[in-house]
């Protein structure tokens, strides 16, 4: 025989969803071998035996299914069987020692009824009884949610049948999944559930198997109709549902483990009864709650009998919304079959839906609802949003539940009283509003004239300590510029005001401090206080703040370059100028570009964009070409003290704001007023005029844009050209020479540059009076110059 035909057909009709669809693929593909479809069957009766334990009942302590469960080839022998009136079609169920028929009845109506029989080779004593107990059980029944009894009989071999409503419907949890019911629907079906036990327990019947799949639903014009089936295993209370004994076995016990009472499970003495039905209950209702049992299914399959029983004897299992939480990735599948979110899930069942479960499942019975009907009204009473018989009620709980069930009246008689009280509300409110507001504004007010209070103080210690640093009273004044900080911490200029105060005694870390907090303070940095800072930063190693530096620099030349205004020709507003310093106001933005502004963004060289340092390069390559008219180089002699290109310091006006004097106006040919080599007066803007600088300092300048845009030669050309021109302070030129000439692969030249920069670094730092030749050059040149230094350092070291 094909062994590999018999495993292929055998895998694929164990897919089969049901046993119809099972026997046509069966008959299809073994056709008329009966050797093939033989050996198939024995296939599937093996796999058959297998079926998990939960989905079986349990008599006597074992598992009907996994002992005297007769094969499949019996029950299909009795497909077209005829029993009486009744024509056997097809099998659609097996218990424990019964088969179920879809049978075709003949007499006196025609119909499609259920009968079920007695298994071949099942005629025990015990058997019989409890078959016939059970037809019994079903004939004492008559209601509308319980599957009607038609007739009962006796084949010819002596086998006892019965034969009742053929229900056509689906497990009752499968049902509210399929049609994805919400919480609500669920409990009135569940509520019907309990109705047709309540009616079997006053028939004197116990069902003591209650489980899904003994509790089918279908639909009926549309509306779900519940038919509670297999009374199998049913006991009758106080009385005899037969002629013949069914003696229960000392240490049995009968049920589904997973819906099985602590009573049940126990194997004592102890009588079962209707409180048994309860638990089971409860057990089907936390399942359609939260989608799962209150015991986890894998693990009482792999406990052994004794471990099982102890779970359910003595394990309290956690309340419903609880149980959610332990789901993992099955609680969004949960949840969409209820449409509800996950959490909200949780939430609606926390509280009552959780009280009324947990006491259907409670392990002493004697505080389970005492009936069926009575946790069926109690599930009523919930969605009725009264109060609930399983907590004790307590006074806000009360209130709360009336709250919910007459919310109409409550809602409707809450907009009237607010209604009536709403135009004196609304005056008290107005009334108050209005004194608010003229509290608020007297505090505004006060508040402004605090701070300009606070302003001026600050200015005034701002120039105090400017005028006692003049006269070399360094700890006076650094008392004052203290005082000015503390004075208006919010208020820029006392920060700005110290900052160049430590940076005039290098004390660079502190000066950045002083020029970061502005920064955060929102100070425009643009100004000529803020020449040399990006310096300080890089000295200081402020990552921070040179970034924020550097984006608003950033920002401030791609509003001009990427906007087209960067190309415009100079000619015009130069010649527009005559020969002073000042050019047009009506000058374009990029024209009134000041090159010491250009020099700050040009101290660090990896800050800007490539596009940036080329514009900038272009810029001053069209500026150089213009003809120069500003103040040539400086005539031999010593340099004056804190030029940075520019003409003597006026230490009066530094130290007393006050006494500068106003911008000049476009026609004026004055000079404009010096202030320790920071042009413009106290808070100019580098966009407000074009100011030339001494040609070698525009020459510097340009060079380091060549460098920072990688153009090294023109850069070294800049460089040697300024060298040979008198400057104030050629000094600056050694490091960005070294790196210049790196870059172009000219090491020894490079090292001679730096080896001289480092001889000025040497003699910088020894320093100790003020008659050396660098004690006249001004704190941003010796700042830039450390800063250059480093930079040079760090690349002849790759």
């Amino acid at each position: 025989m094909n062994r590999a035909a018999q495993r292929a057909i055998f895998i694929q009709a164990i897919e089969e969803e049901s046993p119809q669809e099972r026997e046509a693929y069966l008959q299809s593909a073994c056709g008329g071998d009966t050797e093939l479809r033989a050996a198939v069957d024995a296939l599937l009766a093996a796999h058959d035996q297998t079926q998990n334990m939960l989905d079986h009942p349990i008599v006597g302590g074992v598992r009907l299914a996994s002992t005297i469960l007769s094969s499949p080839i019996e029950s299909i022998e009795h497909i077209g069987m005829k029993i009486g009136p009744y024509l056997l079609m097809e099998q659609i169920g097996e218990g424990g020692f019964g088969l179920v028929f879809v049978a075709q009845q003949e007499s006196p109506v025609r119909r499609k009824v259920a009968l079920k029989i007695v298994k071949p080779s099942m005629g025990s004593k015990e058997v019989i009884a409890r078959f016939e107990a059970e037809r019994q059980a079903i004939a004492m029944m008559n209601h509308p949610n319980i599957a009607q009894v038609f007739d009962a009989g006796v084949t010819g071999d002596g086998r006892p049948y019965f034969v009742m409503e053929l229900v056509r419907g689906v497990p009752i949890t499968e049902f509210c999944d399929n049609h994805r019911l919400e919480i609500n629907a669920r409990l009135n079906i569940f509520s019907d559930v309990c109705g047709a036990v309540h009616h079997a327990h006053q028939k004197g019947v116990i069902h003591r198997d209650i489980k899904p799949s003994n509790v089918m639903v279908t639909l009926h014009d549309d509306k779900p109709v519940v038919k509670v089936i297999d009374f199998g295993v049913a006991k009758a209370i106080g009385q005899s549902l037969t002629d013949k004994t069914i003696y229960t076995r000392f240490f049995s016990m009968i049920g589904t483990p997973l819906y099985m009472s602590p009573e049940q499970a126990e194997m004592s003495g102890l009588d079962v009864d209707t409180r048994s039905d309860i638990y089971s209950l409860g057990v089907l209702l936390y399942e359609l709650m939260a989608g799962a049992t209150p015991f986890d299914r894998e693990r009482l399959d792999s406990a052994g009998l004794d471990e099982w029983r102890r779970i359910i004897r003595e394990e309290e299992p956690p309340r419903p919304s609880q149980r959610l939480t332990t789901l993992g990735e099955r609680m969004t599948t949960i949840s969409s079959s209820r449409r509800v979110e996950p959490s909200r899930l949780s939430s609606t069942l926390r509280g009552d839906v959780d009280w009324i479960v947990m006491r259907s499942l409670e392990k002493d019975r004697s505080r389970r609802y005492p009936s069926a009907i009575a946790l069926a009204d109690d599930v009523r009473r919930y969605l009725r949003q009264e109060p609930i018989e399983a907590r004790p009620p307590s006074t806000i709980y009360r209130l709360s539940k009336f709250a919910r069930r007459y919310r109409v009246a409550l809602a409707t008689a809450t907009l009237i009283l607010l209604i009536l009280t709403g135009g004196l509300a609304a005056s008290v409110w107005q009334m108050r509003r209005a004194v608010w507001e003229r509290d608020q504004k007297e505090a505004a007010l006060h508040e402004v004239e605090s701070f300009a209070e606070k302003v001026t103080i600050a200015n005034e210690l701002v120039a105090r300590g400017e005028s006692l640093a003049g006269n070399n009273q360094l700890d006076a004044a650094e008392a004052a510029f203290d005082e000015a900080v503390s004075q208006q911490p919010s208020y820029y200029l006392p920060w700005v005001s110290r900052g160049q105060y430590f940076a005039r005694q290098q004390r660079w870390s502190e000066a950045a401090d002083d020029f970061a907090e502005a920064l955060k303070l929102g100070a425009a940095t643009d100004t000529p206080q803020w020449w040399g800072v990006p310096a300080l930063f890089e000295l200081s190693d402020n990552d921070q703040a040179t970034t924020q530096y550097f984006k608003r620099f950033s920002e401030r030349l791609s509003e001009v370059f990427d906007n087209g205004r960067g190309n415009e020709p100079l000619e015009s507003e130069l010649e527009s100028a005559g020969t002073g310093p000042v050019a047009s106001s009506t000058t374009s933005e990029a024209e009134q570009l000041r090159w010491e502004w250009i020099r700050n963004g040009l101290i660090s060289g990896n800050v800007l964009s490539d596009q940036h340092y080329q514009q900038l390069a272009e810029w001053t390559d069209r500026v150089l070409a213009l003809p120069h008219r500003g103040p040539g180089p400086p005539e031999p002699g010593p340099p004056e003290p804190g030029t940075r290109g520019r003409g003597p310091r006026d230490s009066e006006t530094r130290r007393d704001p006050s006494r500068r004097e106003p911008p000049p106006r476009p026609n004026d040919r004055r000079p404009p007023p010096r202030d320790d080599g920071f042009l413009g007066g106290p808070n100019p803007s580098p966009l407000d005029l074009i100011v030339p600088l001494p040609r070698p300092v525009q020459i510097y300048i340009s060079g380091l844009a060549h460098l920072r845009a990688g153009d090294n030669e023109r850069a070294i050309e800049r460089f040697e050209t300024a060298a040979e021109m008198r400057w104030p302070n050629p000094f600056l030129l050694h490091a960005p020479l070294a790196m210049a000439y790196a870059s172009e692969g000219k090491k020894d030249e490079a090292r001679e540059q730096l080896k001289q920069a480092h001889e000025i670094a040497d003699e910088l730092q020894a320093q100790t009076g003020t008659t050396d030749r660098f004690a006249g050059a001004p704190w941003f040149d010796l700042a830039e110059f450390e800063v250059l230094q480093a930079e040079a350092n760090h690349r002849l070291r790759q």
